[in-house]
């Protein structure tokens, strides 16, 4: 069952080592926050093993210049903790995606990254590209 905050949701794919998040509309600092900690928690049992994360943004708006600086937070966090890979369900957003390339760019973790129409594509890199 997913957990919820604000606009964001968070959910682990069963018998895969990926945490999904989806959002809808529009997200502030606090939800981001929240957003990290409980992705984190969620892959806390990972770090050794590895895990992926997907975010799933097709209904969100884009953020603000300070979203976005936690955005990069959250990307290094999420590698510190054994994340391997990010997938991003970003629909037909053009604006969403170059977003998405800028924000795991500025946390120069050199994480793989992939930019998708729907989760399930995201779903089915990770396992071929990433073996989660």
């Amino acid at each position: 069952m997913a957990k919820t905050n604000g606009a964001q949701s968070v959910e682990v794919i069963p018998g895969r080592r990926i945490v999904l998040s989806a959002g809808v509309g529009k997200t502030n600092i606090d939800e981001l926050k929240w957003l990290t900690e409980t992705v984190l928690a969620e892959a806390k049992a990972w770090k050794v093993t590895g895990w992926a994360y997907i975010a799933d943004c097709s209904q969100m708006k884009p953020v603000g210049p300070a979203e976005g600086g936690e955005l990069v937070t959250m990307t290094k966090k999420f590698v510190e903790a054994g994340c391997k890979a990010f997938g991003f369900a970003e629909g037909n957003s053009v604006m969403l995606k170059i977003q998405a390339q800028k924000n795991t760019e500025r946390s120069e973790t050199g994480i793989p990254e992939g930019h998708f129409a729907t989760v399930q594509e995201a779903l089915d890199w990770i396992q071929k590209e990433i073996h989660i």
